[in-house]
């Protein structure tokens, strides 16, 4: 592939054809190709990402800091033999302008690292991103990026970072022939998080519109809701306040979509214990196969795959209907279970997180309003997850 090429009469001037319309001589033409024919191969200066080829090297060619790198931006390999927290502490030295010992070798604040990201178009490569610049500035972005997509993840999750391949990941349909993110929005991803610069509007938009497609629990992953965390934290907007772009549940917010966000995580565990206690509970039926056939439809439909996108936008026409059908689940729990103790836990639940909105529900949410509602969802959701592991435990 060529990466400066010129096909048709339009890219031509001044009587010039081919390369002579270049401003690179030949001497340096070969250098820069010779020089990235030699990075693409060695495995060890580059990922493959989609169509997009992210290279790396450094100022002084030294593995340690190309690794150390690679691994802060595009995900951990055990294959380098460094881990997460030793790119964690590493970011850190770094950053406060420190020097780091990593695989034996020195890093030095001062040192450069290079960035050069390259898809294909056409006949020709396309140059996404290039991007240079010393240890210590891309140590302190990196953290930023970090902090700012921090949030409680479930305990099967152990990466502390999600990298900028898995964000961009979220925006794709896993179960696509080919589920790979476009070129144009890991570009943009990389250019944000290495530059310090706003979020694309890509992004956001990506994230939107799979939360709308996706059904079950593939709906509000922990990657999207760290993405709306960092996109309004670094991207703020007054209608997705501070107050909900927080690493786990805030219980004393009252911002109305964060609030309705919670509430709708709490309706969706009544109707999902309501549910399984039932099934479990041998609730009397005239007839076995009908019975069998509502149990199985209660648990593969749920008030998420059914009204979330409703509720997310239009809250006034849905949670009227979603408190109605609560109560109705937590009268099945208190008449077929024993311990009435977690149906009352509940009513409280619900009733504490009405107290806390206005007389009448919101008519319409806008998309950053939409933001603190999924976000609020999702922290009422790890909070049920985290209090259940906590009660497996003691049991």
């Amino acid at each position: 592939a060529s990466l400066v090429s010129f096909n048709a009469p339009a890219f031509c001037s001044y009587g010039k054809t081919q390369g002579l319309n270049a401003p690179i001589s030949e001497e340096a033409a070969f250098s820069y190709t010779s020089a990235l024919n030699y990075l693409l191969g060695h495995p060890e200066h580059y990922r493959f990402w989609g169509n997009t080829t992210v290279l790396c090297w450094a100022q002084n060619a030294s593995d340690s800091c190309v690794s150390f790198s690679l691994q802060a931006l595009c995900g951990f390999s055990a294959e380098t033999g460094i881990d997460e927290n030793d790119v964690l502490r590493a970011l850190d030295l770094l950053s406060q302008g420190k020097r780091c010992a990593l695989l034996e070798e020195e890093l030095l604040p001062d040192q450069h690292i290079f960035f050069l990201g390259l898809s294909p178009n056409a006949a020709r490569l396309s140059v996404r991103f290039f991007f240079y610049d010393n240890l210590r500035h891309f140590s302190e972005n990196i953290l930023r990026f970090e902090k700012e997509q921090e949030i409680v993840r479930p305990k099967y999750d152990p990466c502390r970072i999600l990298s900028i391949p898995a964000l961009a990941m979220e925006t794709v349909n896993k179960k696509s022939s080919s589920p790979t993110p476009s070129s144009q929005l890991i570009g943009d991803l990389f250019r944000c998080v290495l530059t310090g610069s706003r979020y694309p509007a890509t992004l956001l938009n990506g994230i939107t519109l799979r939360i709308r497609a996706e059904q079950g629990n593939n709906k509000i992953t922990r990657g999207r809701a760290a993405i709306l965390k960092a996109y309004y934290t670094r991207n703020t907007h007054p209608l997705c306040p501070k107050e909900v772009l927080t690493m786990s549940l805030n219980e004393q917010s009252n911002y109305t979509p964060y609030v309705l966000g919670r509430l709708f995580s709490v309706l969706e565990a009544v109707q999902r214990d309501a549910s399984h206690k039932s099934s479990q509970s041998g609730i009397p039926s005239r007839d076995k196969q009908t019975e069998d056939k509502n149990n199985n439809r209660e648990v593969t439909t749920t008030i998420k795959d059914r009204y979330f996108n409703s509720a997310c936008i239009n809250p006034a026409m849905v949670f009227p209907t979603l408190i109605r059908l609560s109560q109705n689940h937590l009268k099945a729990k208190r008449q077929y279970e024993k311990n009435k103790g977690k149906a009352i836990s509940y009513s409280k639940q619900i009733e504490a997180l009405i107290d806390r909105l206005p007389e009448n529900f919101p008519v319409h949410l806008s998309l950053p309003e939409q933001g603190a509602f999924e976000i609020g969802y999702y922290h009422q959701t790890q909070r049920f997850f985290k209090k259940k592991t906590t009660e497996n435990r003691e049991s």
